[in-house]
């Protein structure tokens, strides 16, 4: 049903044409720029924190591609929940013989993310036989593995900002902080932070799990038996948030009060 509705949505997005490849085009730019400017910080510093550019474009291409995925799916519909609940607009999804959150997937998909998804492939694939070296079949089922898991992270973070709603009725200020401002950390080395950053992208918010932990595991940078502890423990962690984000919207849905009663 999902895969009917987005082939329907492709095909109504067809008729601004112009419009819709601007939109993926802008992305793609947007974030090769991003991916350049770590090749220039690499090239003139040879590496950030014996990081080169290739271990950079592994580090920021997972974090960049679970997002993508996640986005694709839930950003425009769980992550801006508030406007459903201020609106009242969530009452339709109430009588309907469906689920909340199935049909909050259903109501729109990202489509602005592709181009986000194409870049992080690009240089992720790239990265990857760079250190093909360093890889066994093990750690390529494990590199899939935490690209599924960090993806459910992801997600779980972006519906646990639109839940927030609930309670709060505009949770996006939070997200802008919490989800974008420190995620935005992991897009370096976590050695480069002081300790307390690093625990709190670990046991607080743990946005290290997405692609730091995981790429310690997959480029044999682990400087302790703890990161490689971690690492192994990352796709857990995914699996973990995401089940407790399901909980905690549902939790939410019970106190949720139609603006129009």
């Amino acid at each position: 049903m999902y895969r009917i509705y987005t082939i329907q949505f492709f095909k109504a997005r067809a008729e601004y044409r112009l419009n819709f490849w601007l939109g993926i085009l802008a992305n793609i730019y947007s974030y090769f720029i991003t991916f350049l400017n770590y090749w220039i910080i690499t090239r003139r510093f040879e590496n950030i924190d014996g990081w080169g550019f290739a271990d950079m474009s592994i580090l920021y291409g997972i974090n960049l591609f679970t997002y993508a995925i996640a986005g694709t799916f839930v950003w425009y519909n769980a992550f801006q929940l508030e406007e459903e609940i201020i609106s009242g607009g969530l009452d339709r999804y109430l009588v309907r013989p469906m689920g909340v959150i199935e049909q909050l997937i259903c109501s729109r998909f990202g489509d602005t993310f592709v181009g986000q998804v194409i870049v992080a492939g690009i240089f992720l694939t790239w990265a990857m036989f760079k250190h093909i070296s360093l890889l066994s079949i093990g750690k390529v089922l494990y590199f899939f593995l935490i690209l599924i898991s960090g993806t459910m992270l992801q997600i779980g973070a972006m519906i646990v900002v639109g839940s927030l709603s609930f309670w709060l009725n505009k949770s996006t200020k939070i997200g802008e902080v919490f989800y974008y401002e420190i995620r935005s950390l992991i897009h370096y080395p976590l050695s480069i932070y002081p300790v307390w950053i690093r625990y709190l992208l670990t046991y607080l918010l743990p946005w290290a799990f997405i692609n730091y932990y995981p790429a310690l595991l997959l480029l044999g940078k682990g400087n302790s038996v703890i990161d490689y502890v971690l690492g192994g423990l990352s796709p857990f962690v995914g699996v973990g948030v995401f089940a407790f984000s399901i909980v905690f919207f549902y939790k939410g849905l019970q106190v949720y009060c139609s603006p129009g009663n």
